[in-house]
């Protein structure tokens, strides 16, 4: 694993359930030596009382745990808190499991078995979703402030960034065309070229896309 990314992790706390004991013990040997602090779980439940008490800046989770699954822990900690950045593993692909995670705002959705080169990939993503990094957005203003440099927004950005923001939640492209473009009708390239534009007044990343379905916030 990219040593820089190991060494950025000891500023952390992590959070890790998973009902076999034998991989739970693996990566908590594994995991102490990369993070902070690490707590352990062995389901859902008691994942979300660890949660609780020890407020992790990450959650790596099964899927599939007796009395309250990776899922439905999700959905609970989502329901006070949209910060926390969160993995869901699973032996798992199926769409409706993957369609089902979408608006609970996951740092990814790893398939089984976990490896070096997965874990580099979630831990990279982790630090980039928690980058302090200056933005301020102003709707009454229509602007943007990221790194003290000050961006105008269109009347379209505002509209669908204040959507994006304050909804919290995957924004359709039907919802896109009927909602910003109004009555004009919005092709593949338009939409595309509308959020590159927007993604430039935005810090790095913060535009999620949806393949097949629409844009959420990181």
């Amino acid at each position: 694993m990219d040593l820089g990314v190991l060494e950025k992790l000891k500023d952390y706390n992590l959070l890790f359930i998973e009902n076999e004991q034998g991989i739970r013990d693996n990566f908590q040997e594994l995991f102490s030596l990369l993070f902070n602090n690490v707590y352990v779980g062995k389901d859902g439940l008691e994942g979300l009382e660890l949660y609780k008490k020890h407020s992790p800046d990450l959650i790596i989770t099964d899927i599939k745990m007796p009395n309250m699954d990776g899922i439905q822990l999700t959905k609970k900690i989502r329901e006070r808190d949209n910060k926390t950045s969160i993995v869901i593993i699973s032996a798992h692909t199926e769409q409706e499991l993957l369609m089902e995670s979408i608006p609970l705002h996951l740092v990814d959705y790893v398939v089984k078995p976990l490896n070096q080169t997965k874990l580099n990939s979630v831990f990279t993503k982790f630090l980039k979703e928690n980058q302090i990094e200056e933005f301020v957005y102003d709707y009454e203003k229509s602007k943007t402030v990221v790194k003290g440099e000050e961006h105008v927004l269109s009347l379209k950005e505002n509209l669908f960034l204040n959507k994006l923001i304050n909804e919290n939640r995957v924004i359709s492209y039907y919802e896109i065309e009927e909602e910003i473009w109004e009555s004009k009708e919005m092709s593949q390239n338009a939409l595309r070229l509308f959020i590159k534009n927007l993604r430039k007044k935005l810090p790095e990343g913060y535009i999620k896309n949806i393949q097949n379905h629409g844009y959420s916030k990181r």
